[in-house]
């Protein structure tokens, strides 16, 4: 019976060994030159541990995160947090995000495009690419430079994936449960000038 016990130990420290050190499928983007993108690797993304299975894009959805961020403070700070508190507390595959964008309108990678994202609320995020602009837009001011980021990202999306336009949207629009984006960010949808500067930007 002990030898069974060891042989187990032995099977799953190896099978966790091979998790850790296996490397798994990341979608790498190619970018338009006017399209600046940080990439993972240029703030310190950590490569990941494990996966889970990939899905189709069909949606784009903007998100906030909820927290006040202000002038000062170090975006790149911000995510590897972020990161590890995903992994290490939540124990999902990574960020919940796939983009981020800072005060500045700094886009950067986070979560691969290929993989789903996460959620702490009732709406599924297959197939969505989420983008979340740092801060609290229940509070905070949404700046222009962040909103011309958000539009030129979600119409490369668009394009890249051909997603229509009547699916991007926000968070908040598939949950009741949530203010997400932020009612400084949601206005820009309700009057739906958002889409259109989208497809002004998609016919270009």
């Amino acid at each position: 019976m002990k030898k069974i016990f060891f042989l187990l130990a032995v099977f799953f420290l190896v099978v966790s060994y091979k998790m850790v050190g296996q490397d798994f499928d990341v979608m790498e983007l190619t970018y338009p030159e006017e399209l600046e993108i940080i990439k993972r690797a240029d703030w310190g993304w950590l490569p990941l541990e494990k996966a889970k299975e990939e899905a189709e894009i069909k949606k784009i959805t903007i998100h906030h995160g909820g927290v006040e961020f202000t002038k000062g403070k170090d975006p790149v700070e911000l995510m590897k947090t972020l990161q590890k508190w995903s992994r290490a507390e939540k124990n999902w595959i990574d960020m919940p995000y796939h983009f981020m964008i800072d005060l500045d309108g700094n886009i950067y990678e986070a979560l691969p495009v290929n993989y789903p994202g996460d959620t702490n609320i009732e709406y599924d995020p297959t197939g969505h690419v989420s983008i979340e602009v740092m801060g609290n837009y229940e509070v905070q001011e949404f700046s222009e430079n962040q909103l011309n980021a958000v539009v030129s990202l979600s119409a490369y999306l668009a394009k890249e994936f051909d997603v229509s336009l009547s699916d991007i949207k926000t968070h908040k629009d598939y949950s009741e449960m949530t203010v997400c984006p932020g009612k400084n960010i949601y206005k820009y949808f309700e009057d739906s000038f958002f889409i259109k500067m989208v497809k002004e930007s998609l016919d270009n």
